[in-house]
Parts: C-alpha cells; structure tokens; sequence
C-alpha cells in the first residue's frame, strides 16, 4: 500500500512539473505583443495640427481623414512613424510591392499608425503634402518586419 502511495505522489509530482514547464515554456516564447513592437520604433503622437484640415487641397485631405477616424474612434491613440523607422518603412513596404505601384508609395511623406489593441490589424494611413493617398490593414508584427526589412535593406547597399 506504501508504494502504491509514492506512486501517486511520484506522478502527481511529475504532472505539475510538466504542467509548469508548458506554462513557463508559453510566456517564455510567446510572440511579441503589439505595445512591444511600438516601443522599438520612433514615432511621435498626433497632436491638434495633425487634425487641422487644409482647405487649399484638392485632393481626399488627409487630415480630415485622421479626424474623421478620431471620431469614429477616439479611444484610439494613432502615432506619426517617424526619421529612420519612417524610412524604414517606406523602404521595406517597396519592396514587398509590385513594380507599378511603387511610384506611389515615393511621394509618401506622413505614415501614421492606428493601432486597435483589440484587434490583430492595425490600420496604417498614407499621405502625401497633406494629401491622403491611401490606408493599409497589417497586423503589427507584420509591420514590424516591414521595417525590419527595410533597415536590413539599408545596411546592406
């Protein structure tokens, strides 16, 4: 009867132990969350320029693009990406596009993220001279890797 008892304890000793190895092995290498990715990059907040609208555009403003997603959304906080992970970016985007689109994505001049923490896309809105030129759905570390590419790219010429 004692050694059916240590048989127990022994396997519920080793279950717990496996238990807790599978659940230490999960945080351990576990993806990166989202707010991970945006702490590497260099961005700056919108603040109430960003949302002025130019009346002198003929073209979809792209400010007005940005207030109306802060209407629709204003518990989001979009951020500017800006210096080299704006480039970055720029740069690791061309390269995933195809040739005929490319000129497009040249005259880019504003990239500013909308992240959505609830959601596993995040919205990344293109414009140009004030100018919106056109809006992306990528999940972040998609966009991550984005710019990654574009500064192995970089680095590389």
């Amino acid at each position: 009867m004692l050694s059916n008892y240590s048989c127990k304890v022994f396997n519920i000793n080793f279950i717990a132990k496996v238990i807790f190895f599978l659940f230490y092995s999960f945080f351990v290498y576990a993806e990166k969350v989202p707010a991970g990715y945006v702490a590497t990059w260099d961005t700056m907040p919108l603040i109430g320029n960003d949302y002025e609208i130019k009346d002198d555009q003929e073209c979809i403003s792209f400010e007005g693009t940005l207030k109306r997603g802060k209407i629709e959304q204003p518990h989001i906080t979009p951020f500017k990406i800006v210096n080299k992970t704006f480039s970055n970016f720029i740069n690791g985007y061309l390269l995933k596009m195809p040739d005929q689109n490319a000129m497009e994505y040249l005259k880019v001049d504003t990239v500013v993220i909308w992240p959505n923490y609830e959601q596993t896309d995040w919205y990344v809105l293109l414009g140009s001279n004030s100018c919106f030129i056109k809006w992306l759905e990528i999940q972040p570390d998609n966009i991550n890797a984005i710019i990654a590419l574009g500064e192995k790219n970089y680095h590389n010429q």
